[in-house]
């Protein structure tokens, strides 16, 4: 502006000089010769002033035009005691109007910058005061890359220092080193006073850009002090302080924007050195209000931050920055990303930072605080369960503190550190702790590291390290490790622990593990047919876990399952299959499909031999239904169909055989339970079973029919036929059947054969009670008394044979000792006995014969006979020891010989039997036989009256007389262990035989 006024003031000086038309050519072709057209008038021309116009530049583009220009000076020379010239006092400029272009240099007025910079090049004089200068109406157009900016303004300058400016900025488009602003009217105002300038401008903002960032409409605002400066040394020095203020409808960038914001920044401090290397230094704050807005996929409300800084210091140069120890502060309310919503969020952060071109460094602590819900897992639902609901309660409504936090701001990137645990914490009291890993900071870099526990208020206890996650364009991806231990809906007891990789992008959250997990569930819950010590692995075959809009499904392959099943008293093991759990829009689901697995009995007294089986299981809507085959070996056994109504607690389990076929080389009824080993093989025949299990809010049960079409098969007590009947169960688990309930048979083949065998009988839990048995069997009948059988092996009872006229005969002849012993007796009685791990024992059992018989022991079945005053002893192979008082005799040889004769061939009339067990397993039988010698052929003793008198018929055999009369007691006992053994194994080896192929269908 100066170099401006002088060039005015020479044009107007050599006007003077040759007045007015001489003037005009004179400045005219003074500005021609150095290639500035020009064009002048005056109205008046005095020694003490001048009036006139001046346009300098072409016509069509003047560079400066004064419509009125207003010149008070003086003349000086020596009578001033100064050198010839002219000296300014006042210029008075009304409606100027100037053209000034900006460039990267700096403005430049076109033609004018030689000439300008010739004046400025030029000393100045001390002794020349500068003219007071006054500008009314003056226009300023400043062509610019973003257009042309015309400033209106009235001013005033006073010894070269510019006291006053009051100005209006027409709508312009403005833009500077990529700044570009849409400016609406705008107002200048500035005073100097004692060296001190205060500036002031007041802009409408129609739209504002920077690179990716947008502004408007708003308001903008901008007061500022500071050192007048000094144009000479081109410096300012003194205190500064600024304040600006900036409110726009909208605030947008690529990745959101902001609504109703307002923007407050003060500086108060001061300003040192040279313009080029200006530093300022001072307090410093700044604070950003929005009402509303949203950032990528963040929503938020009213946001507030703020920044205060009490040594800020901005230096311009090559080594130019801000720097400083701020203390920062943001607070925001409705928060939301998501289904994450923050009602609250506070962030506390203190520390030296510093910014230049090559970036911002910081080294921060603070805390922060929200409080905050997640609706990713839906509303508590009615059938949500209890871990569910407490999980979704909490994340519903909780609170956040990180009190320590450190955030280092590098070069490469944000580094957070949780210096102490942050804790989330719910309203029922459940808490998430989170804290740093060891295998790194919390954040850095978009990616970090975390441990995380959770615990109280009904959550599931859970461990989980986090040793890496990346935040991707899609979300979240975490390798993580995880430990988990609680009760959820149905399942008691959960227990797992997995490591894998999480992720999480649009709403769905997903984890894969690598290999098998492995799992236990104390209990699965689900009324009379819960399931108990439960243990598996869970191997991944799509991701193991996924949730999306409080819906979840876990998945993948079962290995090696085991469980118990209190319900059916038995277990399972070794179970493998596809399973999937989780929750949809109906519920609670469940798919299972079971390869292979094994059921076992665990029942006090066994019912069935381990099966194998596979099927369905499956829930939807909380219906339950399970469809499985049991198979024993590789042969089907049985349908299990399995129902339960999770709403009103009633279901039921289906067992159906169908007719299970046996036959020799096949299936056997001993295959399926060990209560039919006694049906030894080969087993022929069929039998089915149909029953199951049912239960309800009211309580539960069991029922079940077995029925034997026909068997026939080996027993231990020989082989049966035509074994048939109906049984009833009222109970399966115990076993218990109805009362009375009967098995009839075609025969029986014991010692001798049996017809019409049958028993009646109830079977109660642990206990068998038999109320009738009978079998036909030497034309007579043997009975059993009701008597009751514990199941317990380990358990002695007792019962009672009856036996009602029946012949021993045959009985006798199927002994291993038949060959040595005839027994023609008939006979009844009772037989008490006590059967248990030692086996049967008999106890003062009693027989006797209702009719004659005949018993006949031989000569070679006696051993070592000896007899002495009346008695005999005979030891029998089999048999054992037996005792006879016989008749005293003076030589023992003749009393033994008749001792052989008489229980060769001996016809009784009365026979006793008294039956008792012995020690050692040996069964004794007191015989008391009462009748005559009867040999088939009639014997008689004759002696001559020699042999008489010289005795010597004692050195001979003599034969017993017929008709003699006997009296035995026979004491006589056998090894009834021993006996019955051989007897078994005889039958076994009777039943067993080459494998037959399978029975032709």
């Amino acid at each position: 502006m100066a170099a401006l006024i002088l060039v005015l003031i020479c044009a107007l000086a050599l006007a003077y000089a040759a007045r007015r038309a001489l003037a005009r050519d004179a400045l005219v072709g003074w500005l021609e010769s150095r290639g500035i057209e020009a064009e002048a008038s005056f109205e008046a021309l005095g020694p003490r002033g001048l009036v006139g116009r001046l346009r300098i530049g072409p016509a069509s583009a003047p560079i400066v035009t004064a419509e009125r220009a207003e010149l008070s000076y003086q003349i000086t020379g020596p009578w001033r005691g100064r050198a010839f010239g002219v000296a300014l006092d006042q210029i008075r400029l009304i409606n100027p109007v100037i053209h000034v272009r900006l460039t990267p240099e700096g403005p430049s007025l076109g033609a004018l910058d030689p000439l300008i910079a010739e004046f400025r090049s030029r000393p100045s004089r001390d002794d020349a005061p500068a003219p007071e200068i006054i500008v009314r109406n003056g226009r300023l157009h400043l062509s610019h890359e973003g257009g042309v900016a015309t400033v209106h303004a009235d001013a005033r300058l006073v010894q070269g220092v510019l006291v006053a400016l009051t100005g209006r900025l027409e709508p312009t488009r403005v833009a500077v080193d990529g700044v570009v602003l849409d400016l609406g009217e705008a107002r200048l105002g500035l005073v100097t006073r004692d060296g001190r300038t205060s500036a002031s401008l007041a802009a409408a903002l129609v739209s504002g850009r920077l690179g990716g960032l947008e502004v408007g409409p708003g308001d903008l605002s901008l007061a500022v002090a500071t050192p007048y400066p000094d144009l000479a040394a081109r410096a300012g020095n003194g205190p500064v302080i600024a304040i600006a203020v900036l409110e726009a409808d909208s605030f947008t960038v690529a990745e959101g924007a902001a609504r109703k914001l307002r923007l407050e920044a003060s500086f108060r401090g001061a300003a040192a050195g040279a313009w080029d290397r200006l530093v300022l230094h001072g307090e410093g704050a700044a604070r950003v209000i929005s009402a509303s807005g949203e950032m990528g996929e963040v929503k938020f409300g009213a946001v507030e931050a703020s920044a205060q800084s009490g040594d800020l210091a901005w230096r311009r140069g090559a080594d130019g920055g801000v720097s400083g120890d701020v203390d920062g502060s943001l607070s925001g309310r409705d928060i939301a990303t998501g289904g994450l919503s923050l009602g609250r969020l506070n962030v506390n952060l203190a520390g030296p930072f510093r910014a230049d071109t090559s970036g911002m460094t910081a080294q921060l602590t603070g805390s922060v605080s929200a409080v905050g819900a997640w609706s990713g897992l839906g509303a508590v639902r009615n059938d949500d369960a209890d871990t569910l609901a407490a999980i979704k309660r909490a994340a519903q409504g909780f609170t956040l503190s990180a009190p320590d936090l450190g955030v280092v701001a590098e070069k490469d990137g944000l580094r957070v550190d949780l210096r102490r645990p942050a804790l989330l914490t719910a309203a029922d009291g459940g808490q998430v702790t989170v804290s740093q890993h060891r295998a790194g900071p919390l954040y850095r870099g978009r990616s970090g590291a975390l441990s995380l526990n959770i615990a109280g208020g009904g959550l599931p206890r859970v461990e989980a390290g986090v040793s890496n996650y990346r935040l991707t364009e899609a979300g979240l991806d975490a390798q993580s490790e995880v430990s988990v231990a609680t009760d959820f809906g149905p399942i008691r007891g959960l227990e797992t622990k997995a490591t894998g990789q999480l992720t999480y992008a649009k709403g769905q959250l997903a984890f894969r593990h690598q290999g098998c997990a492995p799992v236990v569930m104390g209990r699965f819950e689900s009324g009379e047919t819960s399931v108990e010590a439960i243990r598996l692995d869970l191997c991944p075959g799509e991701p193991l876990l996924t949730t999306s809009g409080g819906l979840w499904r876990l998945s993948g392959r079962v290995r090696d399952a085991a469980a118990k099943v209190p319900f059916l008293q038995a277990e399972v093991e070794g179970a493998g299959g596809g399973v999937a759990l989780g929750v949809d829009q109906s519920g609670l689901f469940l798919q299972a499909e079971i390869l292979a697995a094994r059921l076992t009995d665990a029942a006090e007294t066994a019912r069935f031999h381990p099966l194998s089986f596979q099927g369905t299981a499956g829930l939807s809507r909380n219906q339950w239904r399970s469809e499985l085959e049991l198979e024993s070996r590789i042969t089907k056994v049985a349908d299990l169909v399995l129902t339960h109504d999770g709403a009103t607690g009633a279901g039921g389990l289906q067992i159906e055989t169908g007719r299970l076929e046996f036959f020799e080389g096949g299936l056997q009824p001993a295959d399926l339970s060990p209560l039919a080993e006694v049906i030894g093989p080969p087993a022929q025949g069929a039998a089915e079973f149909s029953g199951g299990f049912q239960w309800g809010p009211e309580g539960g049960g069991s029922t079940g029919r077995l029925t034997i079409h026909s068997l026939d098969f080996n027993s231990p007590a020989g082989a049966v036929q035509g074994l048939a009947g109906q049984i009833d169960f009222v109970s399966l688990a115990p076993l218990e059947t109805a009362e009375d309930q009967q098995l009839d048979a075609q025969a029986l083949q014991l010692l001798a054969p049996l017809t019409a065998p049958r028993v009646t009988f109830r079977l109660s839990g642990q206990s068998l009670d038999l109320s009738s048995g009978a079998v036909n069997v030497g034309g007579g009948t043997v009975r059993l008394e009701p008597m009751t059988i514990p199941l317990d092996p380990t358990q002695s009872w007792r019962g009672e044979l009856i036996v009602e006229g029946v012949q021993l005969a045959d009985l006798v002849r199927e002994t291993p000792f038949s060959n040595r012993v005839d027994l023609m007796a008939k006979v009844s009685g009772r037989l008490p006995f006590i059967a248990g791990p030692d086996g049967v024992r008999f106890v003062q059992g009693r027989l006797e014969a209702i009719e004659p018989g005949r018993l006949s022991i031989r000569r070679a079945a006696l051993t070592d006979v000896s007899a002495s005053g009346g008695g005999a002893v005979a030891q029998t192979p089999g048999l054992g020891e037996a005792q006879a008082p016989l008749p005293q005799a003076e030589e023992t040889n003749t009393a033994v010989e008749f001792a052989y004769q008489a229980m060769e061939h001996l016809a009784f009339d009365l026979l006793d039997a008294e039956v008792n067990s012995l020690p050692g397993g040996r069964l004794g039988v007191l015989f008391r036989v009462r009748g005559e010698h009867n040999p088939p052929q009639r014997q008689e003793i004759r002696l001559t009256l020699g042999e008489l008198i010289s005795r010597d018929f004692l050195k001979r055999e003599l034969p017993l007389p017929s008709g003699t009369k006997v009296d035995l007691t026979l004491d006589t006992s056998l090894n009834l262990d021993q006996l019955l053994a051989d007897y078994a194994e005889s039958q076994a080896m009777r039943g067993s035989g080459e494998v037959q192929p399978p029975k032709p269908e």
